[in-house]
């Protein structure tokens, strides 16, 4: 079953649904209205100076 946008009605493309699975809106609609896509935040795992340290050892 295709999703359909929640604007205009039409399919929402395969390709958009691989790239954005939550999206409910098509291109043009989210291109005409802004996007309905709001990336999820997610945890490093790990303390921030522990990052800091390992970003210090990759740029240098």
């Amino acid at each position: 079953m295709k999703r359909r946008c929640e604007i205009c009605g039409k399919a929402i493309p395969k390709e958009r649904l691989e790239a954005l699975p939550d999206t409910r809106r098509c291109i043009e609609c989210a291109r005409t209205n802004g996007t309905d896509y709001s990336p999820r935040r997610t945890e490093v795992g790990m303390d921030i100076d522990t990052y800091k340290d390992l970003l210090g050892a990759v740029r240098s």
